[in-house]
């Protein structure tokens, strides 16, 4: 076989070991990838995916087909009553924006129980001041800070909701560009469980982003009202070019294709172009592209820890994203 790299023997050492160490948890990763992707197919089945979805439209975009299939394969998928998966969203971060703005209003509380939100988000609700903020509209933002080991302070949590009864509480999946853990589906739950009997109208939204297909449960099975993500990560599988989505209880959705788009209209607007065959494709591969981002961050945990960095989260820990922190500990060690 040829050798088409040129590593040392200690790098190559260190990845033997590393695979070694890894190879059972990627047996987990790859059941989870089944269930996830059979779970896709049965999708795609049920709504008769064909062809003729993936031809576009333009102009208004009135009566696409393939559009509001797609909506429909995202809502099965994440066990919601309605789903926007749509081009027309930017980012994570403006899919977020017009969840946000869509549900909430002039004298609302939005609290944040994550601690504060990663920096993108932070003008948005004006954390940090911007002009056309959440706040600037006239909308109430609060925090509860994490435990010093980067958990959900439960405790503050239900205080705070019982205090305040917030229209809106906020969870960040991802541990983003921070070192905190990322949380999985079981401390997502912990904290819907605070909050629903305390406050049983406040809506609990989550930042999904980096967390699509990377457990068994979906967000919304577990007591989510509405959450979001983008379809350059996860969700699109690496194929969609662009694109974001909503999805949850139906109501809120409508509130945010209101915002997406036009009141009254709604979801019935938006020309897709040529897009839709990769947003299908992006779709059905999501699951196997997460999963094998997942082994690569594990593989990627487990290789640096023999190299003697700090890394976090663990190789052997389950994940609710794909995101890895490796500390290398001084500038010289990035070169």
């Amino acid at each position: 076989m040829k050798n088409l790299f040129e590593f040392n023997d200690k790098i190559r050492s260190a990845a033997d070991k590393a695979m070694a160490l890894c190879r059972e948890h990627f047996e987990e990763i790859e059941r989870i990838k089944e269930y996830q992707q059979q779970k896709m197919l049965k999708a795609f089945q049920e709504y008769h995916v064909s062809e003729a979805m993936f031809a576009g439209s333009t102009g208004y975009g009135y009566d696409d087909r393939g559009r509001d299939t797609l909506d429909k394969i995202y809502a099965y998928v994440f066990d919601a009553q309605d789903a926007l998966a749509r081009q027309h969203f930017l980012s994570g971060t403006h899919t977020l924006t017009v969840a946000l703005f869509g549900v909430l209003r002039p004298g609302d509380e939005m609290l944040s129980v994550t601690g504060t939100p990663y920096d993108t988000i932070q003008p948005v609700i004006g954390i940090t001041e911007c002009a056309g903020s959440l706040v600037d509209f006239g909308i109430k933002y609060s925090e509860v800070a994490l435990l010093p080991d980067g958990t959900v302070d439960l405790e503050g949590v239900k205080k705070a909701v019982a205090e305040k009864k917030p229209k809106m509480v906020y969870i960040q999946r991802s541990k983003g560009y921070a070192r905190r853990p990322s949380l999985r589906i079981k401390e997502i739950k912990e904290i819907c469980d605070v909050v629903k009997p305390l406050s049983p109208d406040t809506v609990i939204m989550l930042d999904n982003c980096y967390g699509e297909f990377t457990e068994y449960e979906s967000p919304i099975s577990v007591g989510v009202d509405l959450m979001a993500g983008s379809m350059i990560k996860n969700a699109g599988g690496g194929i969609a070019p662009t694109g974001g989505y909503i999805a949850g209880r139906a109501d809120l959705v409508e509130l945010c294709s209101y915002r997406l788009s036009t009141p009254g209209t709604g979801r019935e607007l938006g020309c897709t172009l040529g897009t839709l065959r990769e947003m299908y494709l992006g779709a059905y591969h999501a699951p196997v592209a997460t999963a094998e981002a997942i082994k690569t961050a594990v593989f990627a945990s487990a290789l640096f820890e023999v190299l003697g960095y700090d890394v976090e989260p663990h190789y052997q820990k389950r994940r609710g994203d794909i995101i890895d922190v490796i500390t290398l500990g001084t500038p010289e060690k990035l070169c």
